[in-house]
Order: C-alpha cells, then structure tokens, then sequence
C-alpha cells in the first residue's frame, strides 16, 4: 500500500501503544534528522471517526510534530479495530526492536488478554520462543521498583530473572539495592540470590538497607546516560558505560540468554554467527 501524506494535526496517539518510553536525546537526535532528511520511513495508521490514530511510528510522528512538519507520510489502514491494531502495534514494535523488555512483557500481556491468545500464540506472531515469552511475562511479577530499575537500565532482563528466584517483595528489592550499589553482573546476582541470604534491616528504622535511593539511582553524568540509552535503545539490553582519564574506558552489554547474544551479535556485526 502506497504511503500518503497525512496532516500532523490530525493524528492522534494510540493510548493502548505498548511503548511507554521515550528517550528525550534520541527524540532529539531524531528530530534534527528529519529537519535534515525528512521523514523518510512512513508511520502506520488507521483510520477513525476525528482523523488518524497511529498504530506504529509514534516517535517518528512526535519528533516531526517537534521538529514543525505540517504532513508525515503514512500508510493508512482502513478497516482495522482496535483488538488488529494493537496486536499490529505490538509485533512491529517487537520485530524493529523499538520496545524494552518490560514494554513487550505488558505488550505480549495485552495479546493474550485482549485477542486471546496463548504463550505459544504470541510467540508465533511475533517470532520467537515460547520460552522467550514466557521470561518477558514473569518480569511483570517484580515489584514496581525493581522494575522501574529495569526500565532505565540499571539492571538488565538476566538481573531481573535472578531476582524473581527470590521470595517476597522484601528480598527482592534487598538484594537489587546490592545489585545496583555494587554493580554487580548477572553471574554475580546469580550467586546472590542462590545464598537465599535476607537483607538486613536498618536499626531502629524496619526498611531495608538494600533498598535503593534516588540517589543511587541516578546517573554519574548526563552525558555518559544519554549514551547508556542510546546504546540500550538500539541493542535492546543493559549497557554500562564506564569513562575514565582521557576518556577511555569500557562499554559492558549484559544479556541473558543465547538468543539474546546472537541478537547483539546480529546488530553489531551482521556476518557473524554463532
């Protein structure tokens, strides 16, 4: 189907868009891009009663609202519902990599509550393992901050699944504050959660020293995060930039499992196989 240019004005968001996130320097680097090239992938979207809403695309379509374009191509798909849209949103998001995992976790969610489908299911549209949906499933069942720490990647989906073999919110959010204050790897987070050892509790104040600060949290400097989430927004898992004297350093990407590897692999060096 041949794309049209579409008023900007007249598309709206999709507010069942599993994407949540968007990283404010690469919508800014997007931005410019357009200003220079235009838009030159058009956005997906449907039609509706009051115009357009999209169904992928939607940071193409915020950065060149941002960047003062009155029309964006689109291809427009005419009869599609809401229950087609989402599960087209969804499987274009996953396939061009544009969500992180706790994104397609609420989005795999979404298909098998919304179209019913099962694991096995979702994993056929969107092409992967079974398995590998049902990992993305479980990080919904870590407490909110734990996840909040996933999202802006102070941990990757391999800390996650070590922290949801322990039991209890308590424990969780104790051995992630060790996680995140230590740096620890995957490997490491591994044999902490194996040694099933409680957190220790502040004197006199019952929280957990393991709890994590905003402090803690935030980043060492503005500019090595915009990197780190750059990088993480590309590859799709936890990258830590460390910078030295004379700005040398290391970049450390952390994934969980063989399928993850090649992915990164695959990106990074496309002739490459395992």
């Amino acid at each position: 189907m041949a794309a049209q240019y579409v008023d900007v004005s007249m598309i709206r968001r999709n507010p069942d868009q599993p994407r949540k996130t968007f990283d404010s320097a690469a919508l800014e680097d997007l931005r410019q891009s357009i200003e220079r090239h235009g838009v030159l992938q058009p956005i997906c979207v449907r039609k509706i009663e009051s115009g357009y809403e999209i169904v992928s695309g939607e940071r193409r379509w915020r950065a060149a609202r941002s960047a003062g374009l009155k029309q964006i191509p689109a291809t427009i798909k005419e009869e599609l519902d809401d229950t087609a849209s989402l599960e087209l949103a969804i499987v274009e998001n996953v396939q061009r990599e544009d969500l992180d995992a706790l994104e397609k976790a609420r989005g795999y969610q979404a298909l098998m509550d919304r179209v019913g489908l099962t694991q096995e299911g979702v994993a056929e549209r969107v092409g992967l393992k079974r398995s590998s949906v049902a990992n993305h499933l479980r990080l919904l069942d870590l407490p909110k901050d734990a996840q909040e720490a996933l999202t802006k990647g102070l941990i990757s989906m391999g800390h996650a699944r070590a922290l949801l073999s322990l039991k209890g919110e308590k424990e969780i959010l104790g051995a992630l504050g060790q996680v995140v204050r230590k740096d620890l790897s995957v490997r490491e987070t591994e044999q902490l959660t194996k040694a099933s050892e409680p957190a220790s509790t502040a004197s006199g104040s019952g929280g957990s020293v393991g709890a994590v600060s905003s402090k803690e949290m935030a980043p060492a400097a503005p500019w090595v995060h915009e990197i780190e989430g750059q990088l993480r927004e590309t590859l799709g898992v936890k990258v830590t930039l460390k910078n030295g004297k004379k700005y040398r350093g290391s970049i450390t990407l952390d994934y969980a499992n063989r399928d993850e590897l090649e992915r990164i692999v695959a990106l990074i060096a496309p002739k490459k196989t395992l």
